[in-house]
């Protein structure tokens, strides 16, 4: 069995608790050690006084010889009355043998000393202090004795003491840690009754904490995770809705087409390839807009790598070459430009460029021109890639619906998926740009990609926006 609390209430509680038990028994017992000490200083230095005033009166308590009692009745002397009822005791040694003694003497003979100086004595239960010290030339000897019973009882008691604050400060503290942190992680609590109710599936967000810091950021932390969460799951959802409605009428049709072959096994040969040129140009559809749809999937769920300079003079020259090919009867003319930088997603930026090139092309005349600008003013913030064509156009009331997935002109007659425009409106946000649609000076359609610039790469490849 663990005995490890499962609470952090509980962790806490327990942990501060010893901790201030720790604290206040080692400060008790290094006070009463203190005190100990203090006391033991004093008795020695008690015998230290008492021994320099029976020095000067050695001479008349060796006259008077040993007495067994106390106090002048028993003694007749003066040291009996003085060290009556004080638990001390002086002797006098000659040759090895207690010549004169005054003072409380224990029921058990105390053992003669062995050497001078200070000494702790162990008899019947009791413990002595002594102090023995040379008396004259003669050999002869005195010591002077202290009870320590007192003292003894003193840090017995002080013990006792220490150990009740230390019980008491330990239940004090864990009651009043117990309350105060029932207050301090009401915001965790919050938290998780929060975190419960989005598991019973409730979407809104968690509740936002503002103290304590550590509280603050995990809430901060955990919606900023179950924003992006959202933003993925409705991705998700969005993708799956949309293939499945775009997705059907080709599916309808290529299955459609596959059974006419599978049923006229001997369909006559012009037959059977029209149906085979549709069937592939089902399943270029299809893979176009799984393409598209895939690509509009990852940006709504920021599924973005780091952001690098991208030089759009470059992308712009190889984005027209390709385009080029792809559409050998279409002329595109890109004009000279100042460089530009802009920080972003390269992959992002070709796709839109990309999208308005074909865009352009498929909707603009047979053999017609595309015309391609990049502007960069000097000292404006802004780069502009603007492309224009001479097709039909699309009416003013129309260009802003065109941008929305899944929509297509009224005068286009060129195949599509209806999701080039929404693409490069995606890229346009995802970049902090827009997207803007006019009239060319040809008549047909002007797509004005708006991006924030950057500053010129400097030693070391760094880019300073």
């Amino acid at each position: 069995m663990k005995l490890t609390p499962r609470s952090l209430r509980s962790r806490i509680t327990v942990a501060v608790a010893l901790l201030v038990t720790v604290v206040v028994a080692l400060a008790g017992l290094v006070i009463v050690a203190r005190i100990d000490h203090r006391d033991r200083t004093d008795v020695d230095r008690q015998l230290a006084a008492r021994a320099t005033k029976v020095h000067q009166d050695a001479g008349k308590l060796l006259d008077q010889g040993d007495h067994t009692g106390t106090g002048k009745e028993a003694g007749g002397d003066d040291y009996g009355g003085l060290l009556a009822g004080s638990q001390s005791l002086v002797r006098l040694f000659s040759d090895g043998q207690v010549v004169a003694q005054r003072g409380e003497t224990p029921p058990t003979r105390l053992p003669l000393p062995t050497g001078d100086g200070y000494a702790t004595v162990q008899t019947d239960g009791q413990t002595w202090r002594s102090l023995t010290e040379p008396l004259g030339t003669q050999g002869d000897r005195l010591e002077v004795l202290q009870d320590l019973d007192p003292i003894e009882r003193r840090l017995a008691d002080n013990t006792v003491i220490v150990a009740a604050v230390t019980l008491f400060a330990a239940l004090t503290t864990a009651v009043g840690v117990w309350l105060i942190t029932r207050i301090v992680l009401q915001p965790l609590q919050r938290l998780r009754t929060g975190a419960l109710a989005i598991s019973a599936g409730t979407t809104g967000p968690l509740p936002a904490a503002t103290r304590p810091q550590e509280v603050a950021d995990l809430s901060h932390a955990l919606n900023t995770m179950l924003d992006q969460l959202r933003t993925s799951m409705e991705a998700t959802r969005r993708f799956t809705a949309d293939a499945g409605h775009e997705l059907r009428t080709p599916l309808t049709s290529l299955g459609m087409t596959i059974e006419t072959l599978q049923r006229n096994p001997d369909l006559p040969a012009p037959q059977r390839s029209r149906a085979l040129d549709a069937m592939r140009t089902e399943h270029g559809r299809i893979t176009a807009l799984l393409t598209g749809l895939q690509t509009l999937a990852r940006g709504d769920a920021h599924a973005l790598p780091e952001r690098t300079p991208v030089h759009l003079g470059e992308l712009l020259d190889e984005a027209v070459a390709h385009a080029s090919r792809r559409h050998p009867a279409v002329t595109y003319h890109l004009a000279a430009a100042t460089p530009a930088t802009v920080l972003g997603w390269p992959a992002g930026l070709r796709l839109a460029v990309d999208n308005l090139l074909d865009n352009a092309a498929l909707h603009g005349r047979p053999d017609g021109t595309v015309d391609i600008h990049l502007t960069h003013a000097t000292g404006s913030d802004t780069v502009r890639i603007t492309i224009g064509d001479d097709g039909p156009g699309i009416p003013p009331d129309q260009r802003h619906a065109m941008k929305e997935r899944f929509t297509r002109g009224t005068r286009t007659r060129a195949p599509g998926s209806g999701l080039g425009l929404a693409l490069v409106e995606q890229q346009a946000h995802l970049h902090q740009g827009s997207l803007h649609l006019g009239q060319s000076p040809a008549g047909g359609l002007k797509a004005q990609l708006t991006l924030p610039g950057a500053d010129e790469p400097g030693p070391g490849g760094q880019v300073h926006s």
